[in-house]
């Protein structure tokens, strides 16, 4: 269970449905005065119950429309008489009206106001089957559209990526056996909630009833009345005690809209130009238009564009900020929740930067414009890595950002990454890409850190080396009659073989940008001892000053050896040509 409001409030249950031994306890037990007192906490808590089953208690809850509730009659409402089973469909026959037809939402409530109310939440029994799962719980797919949220089994609720791209539980079920569980119940955030209650003009009207007895003492309830409980316009209850051996109370909660319905409607449609409760942050930024380093908030009032720059003498909105390339480091560790490219840092289903490159000192660069988008926890993560320019923005920037040029910038990597991509759109039979998302996720290290550019040749090894097939390499071999020892021989050795079948100058030819990625795989990141894996790293700096350049210079070298290997298996342009 992973949402821990959930799983405490599955405890809180499970508690307050545990009989008191001792008789004094047991007597005030009976009333359910805690039960009372938990749903007036949970009714304004940011993770209500919708349904709950335990061992004495029930709560079952309907969204019904303003219309139809208000004014409220109490009387009406204390006769419900219904239960999650209910059906969200029917088929119907009979009367004056002849054949078969359908009858949608709620019926036979037992009420007037409930009729026809929307259902959130409803059990399911699959008759005749008896292993696990035959009992289970449904969420109203009206409410899981509008609010986007899908079922995640190992989360046990119905989800949806937050702001920060991680996985949020909106609505968490518990059926009852779950990890040893005695109750059923159902969550749902507040938040989303509430937006749909204000769209629909509807309220939640809950209804309880806590059965509280001792199982040995108890036979049936007495003839005595029930005693009415009026406690508030959207709060009452009827009670019934048979003294020493139980009593049941039973009864209905309306709970509405908390905030204005203009303040949740505005956060509706916010939310759908992703600026719902928008903050923004100040960066140390170039000023284009100033031609001064200052600080420049991301708030889209304090900047201006090309169009409207006549009125005003704000900076451009594409005036650059300049951060440490530590910046990246985060997003680079979290490979299943960001993706790193040379000009874009995504963050799944919640955000993106675009826009970003790295300068000649290093230094990452973005505008202001696209800062702004961010959720607020980011751009203050940005602001920490901020710092003043130590040279301009990417030559690469300026030809496509500014001047408007196709750029014909390829970078080591990028070329890497080309030749991969066409293999794999290509199928060729000597390659394969065994992991979609892995040309995402070999980055040019910009750090200093050790540990990122040992992770880079990580990376690269997987999609590159990793990728080549063994069969169609050996085949090619014993086609041209090349030994190899099948036993020994790994996939470099062989493609060397192919690559000097007809060399006769003497010198072998040798993959050397794949050997030195294999390389600094084992022994940088891999089993080597730490002296070892230093000593690598040290000469990549003494050689190249960092481990960018150094990580390029390989990149340089595997792109020849690409290119060579795609030589020997593609036919000659000769073959087949009779002259």
């Amino acid at each position: 269970m992973n949402n821990y409001t959930h799983k405490k409030i599955i405890e809180k249950i499970t508690n307050l449905d545990e009989a008191p031994s001792d008789s004094g306890r047991f007597a005030e037990w009976i009333k359910a005065d805690a039960h009372l007192t938990f749903l007036r906490e949970n009714a304004v808590d940011d993770e209500v119950v919708i349904y709950a089953l335990g061992k004495y208690s029930l709560i079952h809850s309907a969204v019904v429309s303003n219309e139809r509730l208000f004014p409220i009659n109490r009387e009406d409402l204390m006769g419900w008489s219904f239960n999650a089973y209910s059906s969200i469909a029917s088929y119907v026959s009979g009367g004056e009206r002849k054949g078969v037809w359908l009858e949608r939402g709620l019926t036979g409530t037992g009420t007037n106001t409930l009729e026809g109310a929307v259902q959130l939440v409803f059990a399911r029994t699959f008759e005749g089957w008896s292993e696990p799962g035959r009992d289970y719980l449904e969420l109203n797919q009206e409410y899981a559209h509008l609010a986007e949220i899908h079922w995640r089994p190992e989360k046990r609720a119905f989800c949806r990526f937050n702001g920060n791209g991680d996985i949020e539980p909106v609505v968490s079920v518990t059926n009852r056996g779950d990890r040893g569980s005695s109750a059923a119940l159902v969550t749902f955030k507040w938040e989303p909630l509430e937006e749909y209650l204000v769209a629909s003009n509807s309220s939640l009207v809950r209804m309880f009833d806590f059965t509280l007895y001792k199982g040995s003492g108890f036979a049936d309830w007495s003839s005595e009345p029930a005693q009415d409980f009026p406690e508030a316009e959207d709060f009452f209850y009827r009670r019934k005690i048979n003294s020493g051996t139980g009593a049941y109370t039973r009864g209905v909660q309306i709970i509405g809209p908390r905030r204005p319905t203009q303040a949740v409607q505005s956060d509706i449609m916010n939310g759908w130009m992703s600026q719902k409760n928008k903050q923004y942050v100040e960066f140390i930024a170039y000023d284009w238009r100033n031609k001064c380093v200052t600080k420049i908030s991301t708030d889209p009032s304090a900047t201006t564009n090309y169009f409207v720059a006549k009125d005003n003498s704000l900076p451009y909105e594409l005036s650059p900020a300049f951060f440490r390339p530590e910046v990246l480091s985060k997003y680079k560790t979290d490979r299943d929740k960001y993706t790193v490219s040379e000009r874009e840092v995504s963050c799944r289903a919640a955000w993106h930067l675009k826009g970003i490159d790295v300068n000649e000192a290093g230094q990452v660069h973005a505008y202001i414009v696209y800062l702004r988008h961010l959720p607020y926890s980011e751009q203050l993560h940005w602001q920490a890595h901020n710092e003043d320019p130590k040279t301009g923005i990417s030559v690469r920037a300026i030809t496509t950002d500014f001047e408007g040029k196709f750029t014909n910038f390829h970078t080591p990597l990028g070329e890497v990454l080309s030749i991969a991509r066409r293999w794999n759109h290509e199928k060729v039979a000597w390659w394969k890409l065994r992991d979609e998302k892995l040309p995402d996720r070999v980055n040019t290290p910009l750090t200093a850190s050790r540990d990122e550019w040992a992770e880079a040749f990580m990376d690269l090894a997987k999609l590159v080396i990793e990728g080549f097939e063994t069969p169609p390499i050996r085949q090619k071999l014993d086609m041209a009659k090349i030994p190899y020892d099948r036993e020994r021989d790994r996939t470099i050795v062989l493609l060397e073989k192919l690559l000097n079948e007809n060399n006769t100058s003497g010198d072998v030819k040798k993959l050397v940008g794949l050997r030195t990625v294999q390389n600094l795989r084992s022994k940088a990141k891999g089993h080597a001892s730490g002296n070892e894996a230093q000593e690598l790293a040290q000469e990549a700096l003494m050689e190249h000053e960092t481990f960018a350049n150094h990580f390029k210079h390989v990149c340089e070298k595997v792109v020849i050896d690409l290119q060579l290997i795609e030589g020997l298996f593609l036919p000659s342009p000769s073959a087949g040509d009779p002259s």
